[in-house]
């Protein structure tokens, strides 16, 4: 990546400030973390006891567990083999729980009530669930504490990403990676559909068009996979970005949340595209999730996947991907905006060990694993200033990667897609449902709209949101 591209993708995240980021999940289902062990280069916070100590921060022990919730992909699998070098350099043990993507809010939101968890991933889907029900705690006090905080790591990190969550004055989350919605296509399959594979589309009416002139369900080949499935509401990521195209919005002028603008016309139109979109995909592609999409696009069935950057590293690498050297990558921001989407790290608010859980918090969001991640091919999306800015940084990063991803972040991607209020979630699921009924064709998108503001106001009148 050129300085100047660097600098602008840099700038571009500086400008996401105040923005709001969630998730949540139960007491997981183990899947055991991969074995192989990473040792970072350099530049490990040290691990040493402060000379006093105050009730709120304690000098870290290392005869304890912290119990880590992880959403399980490809990056995060990597990311927890880094966990065994953590401890010798601490002596603090983790136990990280990897957790399917599909059932990981509802597993991870549980398992903090139950204090299983010290420390846990968050994304956008479940931020109102996790503060409104107390379920973390801000990190303000740790921050503060120099004797706890390792200076590099503080320096590393822009004060624009430590505000990704603030409430009540106070910064609850430390960023992981800063990902935004993007088009995968394949070069090749462009090609042979006499599409010109370096000007792909960078609509939503062009990616559609595109899918329509590619699929050829006769010779096993379609336009398109993305998340349809509607278990963990997967098929809203995509509406959201639909809704956006055709002009919805939840702000009106003075930014204030106009709630009823998810029964309006951009919501009938948005929920059209979405059906169309259908007619373009594998079959089954109702049950598909970021993980089955993933797959269509790496084994060359599906010629375009829209989704997050963070999972580009999958499909360049060249062991999981048969399509890995025809891979393209375009900013969908023309008529709409992209999506930005941080997965954080959140201290639970009932952890017995929160001078550990923070020296975890550290570690995982620090310049040694952030850049050997990067070096290794599945950390696309950095958040660490001093990653970013390094100089060599142009070395590992897919350099049509990080254009599309400079051009969206450059282009007001919007992270609060749906408001971080403790009703979300099931707002989500009522339009889950909504729009998976009209792809399916149980219904035609006005009547499944107007149907969806009335659930959603009941429930937002049940909550004293209205």
């Amino acid at each position: 990546m050129k300085a100047r591209k660097l600098l602008a993708l840099l700038m571009a995240l500086v400008l996401v400030v105040g923005l709001l980021a969630g998730c949540g999940g139960n007491t997981p289902q183990t899947t055991a973390a991969p074995t192989t062990t990473k040792a970072p280069e350099t530049k490990a916070p040290e691990t040493k006891a402060p000379e006093t100590q105050t009730p709120e921060t304690q000098a870290p022990q290392s005869d304890v567990t912290i119990n880590v919730a992880l959403c399980d992909s490809a990056q995060i699998q990597d990311l927890a083999t880094y966990f065994d070098e953590f401890t010798k350099r601490t002596g603090i043990k983790v136990n990280a729980e990897l957790i399917a993507e599909a059932s990981y809010a509802e597993k991870m939101t549980l398992g903090l009530s139950r204090n299983a968890y010290d420390v846990v991933m968050v994304s956008l889907n479940t931020l109102g669930t996790v503060l409104d029900g107390n379920l973390v705690q801000p990190i303000e006090t740790y921050l503060a504490d120099d004797t706890i905080t390792d200076a590099s790591w503080k320096a590393g990190l822009s004060d624009s990403m430590l505000s990704l969550v603030v409430r009540d004055d106070k910064k609850w989350a430390v960023p992981y990676n800063m990902g935004v919605s993007i088009l995968y296509y394949n070069k090749a399959m462009f090609k042979e559909a006499g599409l010109d594979p370096e000007n792909p589309p960078t609509s939503m009416q062009g990616v559609l068009e595109a899918a329509q002139k590619i699929n050829d369900p006769a010779n096993g080949k379609f336009g398109i996979a993305f998340r349809a499935n509607r278990e963990a509401n997967a098929n809203t990521f995509l509406w959201a970005m639909l809704w956006m195209f055709c002009g919805g919005t939840w702000e009106d002028a003075n930014g204030n949340v106009v709630w009823s603008n998810i029964g309006g016309p951009e919501s009938v139109k948005a929920t059209e595209y979405f059906a169309e979109f259908h007619k373009y995909a594998p079959t089954g592609i109702s049950g598909y999730g970021f993980e089955e999409a993933q797959l269509a696009f790496q084994q060359g069935t599906a010629a375009m996947w829209i989704d997050t950057s963070i999972l580009a590293g999958n499909v360049l690498n060249e062991n999981d991907s048969k399509v890995a050297k025809d891979v393209g990558f375009s900013a969908l921001v023309d008529g709409g905006h992209a999506i930005g989407a941080p997965w954080l790290f959140m201290m639970g608010s009932k952890t017995e060990h929160p001078a550990e859980a923070w020296k975890v918090m550290q570690w995982v969001s620090g310049y040694d694993v952030q850049m050997s991640q990067v070096k290794a091919g599945v950390q696309p999306s950095p958040v660490r200033t001093d990653v970013l800015m390094d100089p060599k940084i142009n070395e590992y990063m897919n350099q049509e990667l990080a254009a599309a991803v400079d051009k969206a972040l450059s282009n007001n991607p919007i992270s609060n897609y749906f408001p971080p209020v403790g009703s979300m979630s099931e707002i989500r699921s009522l339009l889950a449902v909504s729009i998976a009924d009209v792809a399916l064709g149980k219904m035609d998108a006005k009547t499944a709209t107007d149907q969806l503001w009335k659930d959603v106001e009941e429930v937002l009148k049940r909550d004293g949101v209205i």
